[in-house]
């Protein structure tokens, strides 16, 4: 995480080093990224980097965390508006995700991420469902708490976490092959749709479900 001496800085210098990181993230991966070059963009010595930041992956996590809290957001309101349905509200999530991901003005930072994400990457970018911040949460609220637990086959709060932890895992997945494949967004929607209708419903037909009983 930054030191308290970034969280000193005066805006305009704190968004200069974050233009200035985006800018070398978005042109490579964290492995390939050059702290001089990020350093250059952001017109601060190399000295001062690390008075900010241990590594150019504290810095690159940073950044995925500022973006994490947004989705955060969006996922409470999503299934907020759905009134906690499990599938329409981790459907409409998932879809406006995308969508936001892939049409981002960020695009290169994302795709850079997609296209290079490992188990690290993938669990710095994933979801806090059990924490509140008022901040971005209503009254402190938590996800957790607008799922509807009723029609779920779980017996805690902790097995929710699990599943919405591993959809999210799916979605990421998703999201990554469609950069991979190059594929439109309303094509990336309809592959991770149909992956929630299989964790969410099974693979089974109805009727072999039914004769199974």
């Amino acid at each position: 995480m930054p030191s308290q001496t970034f969280y000193n800085l005066s805006e305009e210098k704190k968004k200069r080093l974050i233009a200035g990181a985006m800018k070398e993230f978005s042109c490579k991966s964290l492995n390939d990224a050059s702290i001089s070059n990020i350093v250059k963009n952001s017109k601060i010595s190399r000295g001062s980097f690390y008075q900010y930041f241990e590594d150019k992956k504290d810095l690159y996590f940073y950044l995925i965390g500022k973006f994490r809290y947004n989705y955060r957001q969006l996922m409470f309101k999503c299934f907020e508006e759905e009134e906690g349905d499990f599938f329409k509200g981790y459907k409409a999530f998932g879809e406006k995700y995308i969508k936001l991901i892939m049409k981002s003005e960020k695009f290169g930072f994302f795709e850079n991420m997609y296209m290079h994400m490992n188990y690290q990457i993938n669990q710095e970018a994933r979801v806090d469902f059990n924490h509140a911040d008022q901040k971005k949460l209503p009254e402190g609220k938590r996800i957790l708490d607008v799922v509807d637990k009723s029609h779920l086959k779980v017996e805690s709060d902790e097995e929710i976490i699990d599943i919405l932890r591993y959809i999210l895992s799916m979605l990421n997945d998703t999201i990554m092959e469609g950069f991979w494949k190059e594929l439109a967004i309303s094509d990336t929607q309809e592959l991770f749709v149909k992956r929630l209708e299989w964790i969410t419903y099974g693979v089974k037909k109805i009727e072999e479900k039914e004769a199974l009983k």
